[in-house]
């Protein structure tokens, strides 16, 4: 029997080798690619953790806040300390460039630490512009509207406000706070006699309210523009009132305004014109209005038609020479009471001038 040759032929080899050797190398790359595929997932980069480019971002950080400015030597708004307002005569002019040293302040006898000062010029001003409007001033109103523009013009700054009321038995805002000299000029020179009954020849405009008496509104203006305009101010608060001084049918007394101008540290400036002609012979003065701004730290002018020029330039100077401080009482607010305040010249000051300064407050209003 022939033994059977199991080796396959020579001439197949090659190609089996050929077959045999692809078969290696597929495998040995197939198992190279396995291996390779966890390293090149650690090679790629890491996509990002944060939201897909459709994804709403997130809001940025806020930005890191400013260091605070440097403060301003001005008096604040705090509940805590009672603001004043003051002027320092010496005769017929008023003194400047005094300091913190060369005062003292006492309240009811007791002196106090004074927490802050400024002078006129760092400390903003809100003006109040009262114009009587009653049938008495027909003849002196034309002037007063001559001469409040050049006083806008000089006293106001840019930092500043001011507002115009005009009263009779009718109290009228004619202009609002604004900086702008020529809008409270304006409506002054808008600003009519009424007052009258409702068939007056001096009352072109709306009719007085059927529940008004009387032609002068004089201290019911005068709590009006402290308690809706001035009291919500901060730093000095003036009011200027051009009247004959004579109140018909107010609401208020003459008390009741002098407490609301010292509670809102607001000072008054009054203009006293009256009309001879007018009265004809029987006016009887303005006491009460000149009491009424002593008490505020304020000033009183008795004017003369055509001579109204001098005394508005006696008021310029003394808003521009003011002086602002604050302390904190010893005797806490809480406790409420009326207290008297009293500012003094100390040092080298003294007996340089008088002190004009409001009389007192009600320690329960400032803490409102």
């Amino acid at each position: 029997m022939t033994q059977r040759n199991l080796l396959p032929n020579r001439a197949v080899l090659p190609s089996m080798r050929v077959v045999f050797l692809r078969a290696a190398v597929l495998a040995l790359l197939a198992s190279l690619g396995c291996a390779a595929l966890p390293l090149r997932a650690q090679l790629l980069p890491q996509a990002p953790s944060g939201p897909t480019p459709h994804a709403e971002s997130a809001p940025a950080a806020p930005p890191r806040p400013a260091p605070p400015a440097p403060r301003a030597p001005t008096i604040v708004a705090n509940a805590n300390l009672v603001n004043v307002v003051f002027s320092v005569r010496h005769k017929n002019s008023f003194v400047a460039g005094l300091t913190r040293t060369d005062f003292r302040v006492l309240e009811d006898g007791v002196a106090q630490r004074i927490e802050f000062f400024s002078a006129a010029e760092n400390q903003p001003l809100t003006l109040g512009w009262l114009l009587d409007t009653s049938p008495s001033q027909v003849n002196l109103l034309p002037e007063e509207q001559e001469l409040s523009g050049d006083f806008f013009r000089q006293v106001l700054r840019p930092k500043d406000l001011a507002f115009v009321l005009g009263f009779d038995a009718d109290i009228r805002l004619l202009q609002d706070l604004t900086a702008s000299p020529e809008l409270l000029s304006r409506a002054v020179d808008h600003a009519h006699i009424g007052g009258g009954s409702a068939g007056s020849i001096y009352n072109p405009g709306p009719f007085p309210s059927s529940t008004q008496i009387g032609g002068t509104h004089l201290w019911d203006a005068i709590v009006e523009a402290c308690r809706d305009r001035l009291a919500q101010q901060v730093g000095r608060k003036a009011i200027v009132v051009i009247t004959d001084g004579q109140d018909q049918g107010s609401e208020h007394t003459p008390a009741q305004a002098a407490r609301v101008l010292m509670d809102s540290n607001t000072v008054l400036f009054a203009v006293i014109a009256a009309d001879p002609a007018f009265y004809h012979g029987f006016y009887d003065g303005a006491g009460a209005l000149r009491k009424v701004a002593k008490m505020s730290g304020g000033e009183t002018y008795y004017v003369r038609s055509g001579h109204m020029a001098r005394d508005f330039n006696q008021i310029a100077a003394a808003l521009r020479s003011q002086y602002s401080l604050a302390y904190r009482p010893t005797r806490p607010l809480r406790y409420g009471g009326y207290r008297k305040i009293k500012i003094e010249l100390v040092g080298a000051a003294k007996g340089r001038g008088k002190i004009r300064a409001r009389a007192g407050y009600d320690a329960g209003s400032a803490l409102r």
